[in-house]
């Protein structure tokens, strides 16, 4: 009866078919049953894996609660539970059939104690061809559960990546009948000790606190997190790295909408909103963000990317970027995609050899080449910047000192270092005026074939490495090879 009566709810409750492998029922001590090789195939359908999977459930009470009124069962283990959700067609049916019956009068039970070990969520998408992703449960501990009120819980969940375990206390529930997935849930988690370096790129170590509340398919979740060794393989230098984020989970299947990311290290702020979702043109999740950073410092920036034991230069920045980041297996930089434009102002050189070089770029391109070095200003340094595969693309990039102006466009590779940039260099003075004695005197002949308007525009190169840049003159278009020598006092 006890057989006939489960199997009976069960292919009701979920609409599915229904195996058992064996089920077995013992009076002492107290009632004890156990089933084995549970699963239902949604619809009885074979062609999809099996709506759920239970290796082994075990029920255990007394015949005094099972009789009660309300039916008390002391307690419930579920090992190897696995649970595939397939997708819903929008406009469709739930995939649990709704009832209009009161569950908390029709079924009186009260469950004392629930618990899953190794448990398996996987939502199944509904392109076959985009990546399923299980929420693993290591731990669930559910207590006082009923259909009329929450129920408390406590559960251990394994985060892929970063590798670690995020610990949540809360309240589970009521049931909702009609929709599950807008069964309330309410809860505090810490997640300690994440390995950063699961992530191709990355390193640290990790810790984050904060809530969620809501339905399954809408959770808000607060929260924030420290890195106290956070860096990129592009420079190895940790850093202390603070977030504070609030975003809206669906834990249906994983998809995050980040409604604010504000992220600290040293003096900048870097604050970001986006996605991280299922999208058709790559296999697996891809995070979609808008990031900006106002009066932030371009030194903590250069600490965090390049490999140099101190930064070239210092100055606030102002950035503002679209970042894509699909998953796959490269590295994350080799895989991110960055898309935007900056600005960097206060300038000011930590090598007095790059200082001098502006120095007399100035001077020259007042006619006062004779004069020494005297901490000429850059003016602010504006570009527009893209990044695939490493390579980093600018266009735009303008600056200045007194005197003269240069505009850029070229290329940076982060991995080598390799720099190829061309562009012009505008000054108020001839070319003849940039040098003293008999140079001055012979360079008056080709001051007319530069000179346009009142200015001299030079044709200019950087090539080389970020740690060893060659400066020079292009003379001649890219596809010809330029004559040795050609190099820029």
């Amino acid at each position: 009866m006890v057989r006939s009566e489960t199997e009976a709810y069960l292919r009701l409750r979920f609409h599915s078919a229904l195996e058992f492998k064996d089920f077995e029922i013992s009076l002492r001590p107290g009632v004890h049953v156990v089933i084995t090789g549970v699963v239902l195939r949604h619809n009885g359908r074979t062609d999809i894996p099996p709506l759920i999977e239970i290796a082994k459930v075990s029920f255990y009470g007394n015949i005094s609660g099972l009789l009660a009124n309300k039916v008390t069962v002391s307690s419930v283990r579920l090992e190897g539970l696995q649970i595939r959700t397939p997708p819903r067609e929008t406009g469709g049916p739930p995939l649990i059939q709704g009832t209009d019956a009161n569950l908390a009068e029709k079924f009186p039970i009260v469950i004392g104690e629930m618990i899953a070990d190794d448990a398996v969520l996987v939502p199944l998408p509904k392109n076959p061809a985009l990546t399923a992703h299980p929420f693993y449960i290591r731990h669930l501990d559910m207590n006082n559960f009923r259909f009329d009120q929450p129920a408390d819980f406590h559960a251990i969940l394994t985060n892929p990546k970063p590798r670690g375990e995020i610990d949540c206390i809360g309240k589970f529930g009521p049931w909702d009948a009609e929709e599950p997935s807008l069964t309330p849930v309410e809860a505090k988690f810490d997640f300690e000790h994440a390995d950063l370096a699961t992530l191709k790129g990355l390193s640290g170590i990790l810790s984050s606190k904060g809530k969620f509340k809501g339905p399954l398919d809408y959770l808000e979740v607060e929260g924030e997190t420290d890195t106290p060794d956070f860096a990129l393989r592009t420079a190895s230098h940790p850093v202390p790295l603070h977030t504070v984020y609030s975003a809206f989970v669906d834990g249906t299947n994983g998809d995050v909408i980040l409604n604010k990311v504000t992220a600290t290290f040293l003096h900048t702020t870097i604050v970001t909103r986006g996605e991280v979702v299922d999208l058709s043109t790559h296999k697996g999740r891809t995070i979609d963000l808008d990031a900006v950073s106002d009066k932030g410092r371009i030194e903590d920036l250069l600490r965090l990317t390049v490999k140099t034991d101190k930064p070239v230069m210092t100055g606030y920045e102002r950035l503002k970027a679209k970042i894509l980041i699909p998953e796959r297996d490269e590295d994350l930089i080799d895989r991110m995609s960055l898309d935007g434009q900056f600005a960097i102002g206060d300038i000011q050189f930590t090598n007095n050899e790059i200082q001098d070089r502006i120095d007399t770029l100035s001077n020259k391109a007042k006619g006062k080449p004779q004069l020494g070095a005297e901490g000429t200003q850059l003016s602010e340094l504006r570009g527009t910047f893209t990044m695939t595969h490493s390579d980093a693309k600018f266009s735009n990039l303008t600056f200045g000192v007194e005197g003269a102006s240069i505009a850029l466009a070229g290329t940076y590779n982060v991995n080598s270092g390799e720099l190829d940039f061309r562009g012009k260099l505008r000054m108020d003075a001839k070319i003849s005026q940039t040098v003293t004695g008999k140079k001055s005197f012979f360079l008056k002949a080709v001051d007319p074939f530069f000179r346009k308007n009142g200015v001299t525009e030079i044709p200019v190169k950087i090539t080389g490495t970020k740690d060893a840049p060659k400066y020079g003159l292009d003379l001649h278009d890219k596809a010809n090879k330029e004559p040795a020598g050609t190099t820029m006092k």
